[in-house]
């Protein structure tokens, strides 16, 4: 009853070649060595293994069980991510997926469109791992990968049995020119587009761990802090330096203690600032900006003693003081941050009376380390004035055989939590500085005495450009005691080891440990450090930092400092037109420059097919020069005249001096080919002129057909 309607076979898919498919592999490889170290280590076993089957296939098996075998394995890698990060979606989950899904979607790719989703997968893994490694070497190896996913782009369409197929030197070293051609548009966007608040850069999920000081501190915790050789944080001093005696950098301030583990606690209060008088500002106001990576914890680095909030796009709307003189913000950025901070380099400033039952005077249970308490009773019945009685316990660490070392005893496995401090003072009697505040906090407690312990970095280095570099190998640990309606700074480190405040950690270590903070690096050269510290700044300050403030000091340099929002609108179309045309005539350059390289027939066919293509007629790569002229032949009769004249000389151009010598004779038979070739193509029409005669004869066979068929019914 009804006609069975033929189907068809539809054009099968672009099918790319080998050599694509395993650069597009090496490609997602480096992405995946690029967040090696983030992923979960079964996950990033399976998921390196899975690049080596996909690099072993030659071509994507068809079969229904392999598909099925496919999608159980993904089933299956999507469970055990969940299982391992708890979420399919956030930040880790989504690059522990990627670095599996990558090499399994190249695995059963089969067309050009299957690549390319494979290719973006990696793309975006590669851009995840600048939410773990912000450094410079990190930022070096960008053109190279960009280098590579576009060399990976030009492969997808290449096939290696075309006579004018590029090689892979030839498609790298073309994706290194746009690459080159893209850098001044991306530079000039980069410099004028308005910035954020704080800086996008470096955005972490608040739950993954993290390195440096936080809001808890143990026995051993600074101690294994203090062997990484990163840099914390960098400054910036304005006028006045710091003396190296001056250079505590405050942070956390630990008010709860369990026996084992100070803490921040869960309350603090809103404090006041010191009110300076003019002479102070004058004589000892420092002034400086902190420029930091990234920050651990809610808490900002800054010189003791601060006497305003931190301004900075990071900061402004989010910064806060407290009674213990810290700064905080009430959202850590979790990324690089820049903040300008005015301070005074005092060891005490005033404070109200902490309350009687008051976190700075807990102890815990009596029970607790009762050879100290007995410690904290002789001191306070010889020394009734507490300043006398801290003085003591300070003498006491420094006359008696106390040590300063990475490496002490584990004096609590939290089963001797009530005696960890009683082992440390009578028994070992080594320790770190966390150890020296931990026991000197609690016996001045036992004694009366209010205190607590400030967390931070003690020192830094001056790097030769100015600015002063503080370490996670500089992290330290010292107590505040509340003495007559003051709170004074106590460090009983350096009772113990005077070299740590005047020297630093890296001299005030015994000889055999000292190599575990030598932040010197490449070869132990202390040049080659410096330099690698100064370009390490520079790059940290004018890209991962680039917030607002930045950018307006730029511009001021650049004489644009009072450019309104409409005239930076105006300054990123010039740029973006500039950038364009310079763009423009690089690639015109470089395919003149490819064009000089080529045989003069070639050249000129290369050209006509251009013109016929955008004249409307499909020719491809694989044609030939002959096939393509019958085509145009019956698409535009009334220049077969021209189109075999063509045919006939590139034949001639091409053919007649096959051979390696060619006699004079037949250089100049061939360079008349040319020429003659040259002319053939004068005669045919441009593309806009062939367009328009192949529309209007397209019309008149339709015309023709219309009334034909009229005919037919009449």
């Amino acid at each position: 009853m009804f006609a069975r309607k033929r189907v068809i076979p539809s054009t099968p898919l672009h099918q790319p070649d080998l050599r694509a498919r395993r650069f597009l592999l090496f490609a997602v490889l480096l992405a995946q060595l690029a967040n090696v170290t983030s992923i979960n280590p079964i996950i990033a076993a399976i998921g390196l293994f899975m690049t080596v089957i996909a690099a072993l296939v030659k071509t994507p098996p068809r079969h229904f069980l392999w598909r099925a075998g496919s999608l159980a394995i993904t089933l299956a890698i999507g469970v055990l991510v969940f299982f391992t990060y708890g979420k399919l979606f956030g930040r880790d989950a989504g690059v522990a997926l990627l670095f599996v899904f990558g090499p399994l979607k190249i695995l059963e790719a089969r067309s050009t469109r299957d690549l390319m989703v494979a290719w973006g997968l990696g793309l975006m893994l590669f851009v995840a791992s600048f939410f773990e490694n912000l450094g410079l070497i990190a930022a070096i190896m960008v053109p190279p990968i960009i280098v590579v996913y576009i060399a990976a782009l030009r492969l997808f369409d290449a096939r290696a049995d075309e006579p004018d197929a590029t090689s892979l030197t030839g498609h790298l070293k073309a994706a290194g020119a746009h690459t080159l051609m893209g850098i001044p548009l991306a530079a000039m966007l980069f410099i004028l587009f308005p910035r954020a608040t704080a800086p996008l850069w470096g955005m972490r999920d608040p739950t993954t761990a993290q390195t440096g000081l936080s809001e808890e501190m143990q026995p051993g915790q600074i101690a294994k802090l203090i062997q990484s050789k990163e840099t914390a944080f960098r400054a910036e001093f304005e006028g006045r330096k710091p003396t190296r005696q001056a250079l505590y950098w405050r942070g956390p301030v630990l008010r709860q203690f369990d026996g084992l583990t100070w803490s921040v606690g869960d309350r603090f209060e809103r404090g006041e600032f010191i009110t300076p008088t003019p002479e102070d500002m004058a004589n000892e106001s420092l002034t400086y900006t902190v420029t930091a990576e990234r920050l651990d914890t809610r808490w900002l680095p800054v010189l003791e003693v601060p006497i305003a909030l931190p301004t900075g796009p990071a900061v402004e709307s989010t910064a806060f003081h407290t009674d213990a003189q810290q700064i905080g913000v009430r959202r850590a950025s979790n990324g690089a941050t820049a903040y300008r901070v005015l301070s005074f380099a005092r060891s005490s400033y005033p404070g109200a009376a902490p309350s009687a039952n008051g976190a700075e005077l807990g102890t815990g249970p009596r029970a607790w380390n009762p050879r100290a308490r007995e410690l904290a009773v002789k001191l306070t019945a010889e020394n009734p004035d507490p300043r006398e009685r801290i003085k003591a316990l300070l003498t006491l660490f420094n006359r008696e055989e106390f040590f300063y070392t990475l490496n002490p005893p584990l004096y609590s496995d939290g089963a001797k939590r009530s005696s960890a401090i009683d082992s440390f003072l009578f028994d070992g009697r080594r320790g770190f500085c966390e150890h020296y505040a931990n026991a000197t906090a609690f016996v001045l407690r036992a004694s009366g005495i209010p205190s607590r312990v400030v967390t931070g970095y003690q020192g830094g280095e001056w790097a030769p450009g100015g600015h002063m570099i503080v370490r996670q190998s500089d992290a330290h640990a010292w107590v505040e005691a509340w003495i007559g309606g003051n709170w004074f700074r106590i460090d009983p480190t350096a009772a113990v080891a005077p070299n740590r405040v005047e020297l630093g950690v890296e001299q005030a270590l015994p000889e055999t440990e000292r190599m575990f903070v030598n932040t010197r690096g490449w070869f132990n050269s202390a040049q080659l450090s410096a330099w690698w510290d100064e370009a390490n700044f520079g790059y940290t300050k004018w890209v991962i930092g680039f917030d607002r403030d930045r950018q307006k000091q730029l511009l001021r340099d650049l004489g644009l400092g009072d450019m309104n929002p409409l005239s930076a609108l105006g300054w990123m179309l010039i740029a973006v037109s500039v950038s364009g045309g310079v763009v423009g005539l690089g690639w015109w350059w470089l395919n003149r420059r490819g064009e000089r390289d080529t045989e003069p027939a070639v050249r000129v066919w290369r050209a006509l097919r251009k013109r016929l293509i955008r004249a409307g007629l499909p020719v491809d790569h694989h044609d030939t020069v002959s096939v393509a002229m019958q085509r145009a032949i019956e698409r535009w009769p009334q220049y077969r005249n021209a189109f075999e004249s063509f045919a006939k000389h590139y034949n001639a151009a091409r053919f007649s001096a096959a051979s390696q010598q060619h006699s004079d004779r037949e250089v100049s038979a061939n360079t008349g080919a040319v020429q003659a070739l040259k002319t053939s193509v004068r005669e045919i029409p441009f593309a806009r002129r062939l367009r328009k005669i192949g529309l209007a004869h397209a019309t008149n066979a339709i015309n023709a057909t219309k009334t034909t068929s009229t005919l037919r019914q009449l």
